[in-house]
């Protein structure tokens, strides 16, 4: 034992001195491997942005098969495209308020200034998107292999290209989502400083709103990129946080002409108002298509149930209810993407609440579960006069929560299933036969016998009382004031109330005829006087 002690501390002595060695290795190849991956990425290049119009169907098929880091550099590229648009669209919108200095001043000179200094900004961005977006489309043609050198055939090509861009150093080349080209307004020196600054503001107008699209039509495709590198681990938090801050649309409410401008711009434009009308039509129609499914698929089950697996009509009713509010708000979450909203959220949010609403629903919980107990045994059925939970009436539905019945004055009661199923079940008319307990009483001078066969003469004449099992009819007790005979004749359950106040009825007006009559409760009272008293205490005394 001492030498193996000796030998294992020998053996840590050792490894001490070399543990910082391992360290310090283990810590340069984490870093070397830090930088192949870094130098890695920094050589991919973008290809989904060699066109930036691309449709978003077939953008989907592009960026399925590209790994994580290729799909970085994808959104990467995506980000700067929508970052420019939404720089173009801030140049925009700070030329109308500069538009609206130049109108609000009566100094010309100063309007000039104001003017062209929008008309610079504008210029900036402009010069700038379209630098960035022909740099990516170059990059991404080069990547895949597209030809981009101009075509021998037609000499004139090139010089018609340098030409129009001579002609136009800063009109932007995006034309993405089908839009029109984006022209810079400029300043007509040849007008007067208003006329210049209404013209220029009319176009910086009508610019705002078609670059809106652009700028939607680019965070969908960006949406497209971020949602695959998500599935493949990577981070997007960043951008969506980007794309949400720069999405809608901004109405100044000083500048009635620029608000009425975006709105009417926002109803007819194809990523506006026709959008969000075409998604309320898909909404309409994925909730019609799944209420009808909903419903020919909850009448096909209960179809099911009730010819092949024959289950209680209860349990018919609630399975078939439970799957078509199933249906019902799968189609809503379905038709809700048709809006563009995105469940993933309020789908985590119920899972990340769910215990919180399990302890908040103990009760609900609870009466599910008798719920489940009460379809698995049947103790009762759908159209059952039951007794219970303290009520007494009609079973016309349950739910996963509650059982509702109709008593028989018409009222509708609502059971919580848990009251239900841990109290006593009474299920009167489970079975087709009940037996009618009835009881007479006759004086004690009267007939017994002849009382007796009164009653047996109305059951057996009785239409409805059934001969099998056969009716009884006994002298049972003598009581107090009465005689007392039980009458026991059996009916089918729908009958049992009938055969019950018929034969009533019967004996009473047969004993009235055969003058037996019915006592009621009596008690003799002997009242005794002093006199009377003292006599009776004289005579004890004597005796």
């Amino acid at each position: 034992m001492r030498f193996e002690k000796l030998l294992l501390m020998l053996v840590v002595f050792c490894a001490v001195p070399c543990l910082p060695a391992f360290a310090q290795e283990k810590k340069e190849t984490e870093k070397s491997k830090e930088v192949q991956s870094t130098q890695s990425v920094q050589d991919l290049k973008p290809v989904t942005t060699i066109d930036p119009t691309i449709p978003l169907d077939q953008l989907k098929i592009m960026v399925r098969p590209l790994t994580k880091q290729e799909l970085q550099v994808e959104a990467d590229a995506w980000f700067k495209l929508l970052q420019n648009k939404a720089r173009q669209i801030a140049a925009a919108r700070l030329g109308v308020k500069k538009t609206n200095e130049a109108l609000s001043t009566n100094d010309d000179q100063r309007a000039l200034d104001s003017l062209k200094k929008a008309e610079s900004v504008q210029k900036t961005a402009d010069k700038l998107a379209k630098k960035t977006e022909d740099e990516l489309v170059k990059t991404a043609q080069e990547n895949l292999g597209v030809d981009v050198a101009v075509d021998a055939t037609k000499p004139d090509q090139s010089d018609a290209a340098q030409s129009t861009a001579d002609a136009e150093p800063v009109a932007s080349s995006s034309e993405t989502a089908g839009s029109e080209k984006i022209t810079t307004p400029e300043v007509d020196t040849s007008a007067t400083p208003t006329q210049s600054a209404e013209a220029m503001k009319e176009q910086f107008l009508v610019n705002l709103t078609k670059l809106q699209d652009e700028r939607t039509a680019l965070s969908d495709r960006l949406e497209v990129v971020l949602t695959s590198l998500a599935l493949k681990g990577g981070d997007v938090d960043t951008y969506r946080k980007y794309i949400t801050a720069v999405s809608g649309i901004e109405l100044d409410t000083s500048d009635a002409t620029a608000t009425l401008s975006g709105i009417k711009g926002w109803i007819i434009s194809k990523e506006g108002g026709q959008r969000m009308a075409w998604n309320l039509g898909k909404f309409i129609v994925i909730l019609l298509i799944t209420w009808l499914v909903a419903r020919v698929g909850s009448m096909m089950i209960r179809w099911v149930l009730e010819r092949k697996v024959r289950l209680t009509q209860l349990a018919e009713n609630l399975i078939s209810s439970v799957i078509k509010n199933v249906l019902l708000l799968i189609g809503f979450a379905i038709a809700l993407t048709a809006l563009e909203v995105d469940v993933t959220p309020i789908l985590a949010a119920i899972g990340a609440t769910g215990l919180v609403v399990g302890l908040a629903l103990q009760g609900t919980l609870s009466n599910f579960a008798s719920g489940l107990m009460i379809l698995i045994n049947r103790p009762f059925d759908v159209g059952n006069v039951v007794t219970a939970g303290g009520v007494t009436g009609t079973v016309k539905q349950m739910n996963l929560v509650s059982t509702t019945f109709r008593t028989f004055d018409n009222q509708t009661i609502h059971v919580p299933n848990n009251s239900i199923w841990n109290n006593v079940i009474t299920n009167i008319t489970a079975n087709k036969v009940r037996r009618v307990d009835l009881e007479f009483c006759i004086g004690y001078d009267d007939d017994f016998e002849q009382a007796e066969q009164i009653i047996k003469d109305v059951v057996e004449e009785h239409e409805l009382v059934l001969k099998d099992p056969a009716p009884v009819v006994v002298t049972h007790a003598l009581a107090d004031s009465s005689v007392n005979i039980v009458c026991r004749p059996w009916a089918k359950t729908e009958n049992w109330w009938d055969v019950k106040t018929a034969v009533t009825r019967e004996v009473k007006r047969r004993f009235d005829q055969a003058g037996i009559s019915i006592p009621f409760p009596q008690q003799d009272i002997h009242v005794y006087t002093a006199e009377k008293l003292v006599g009776s205490q004289a005579a004890l005394t004597q005796k």
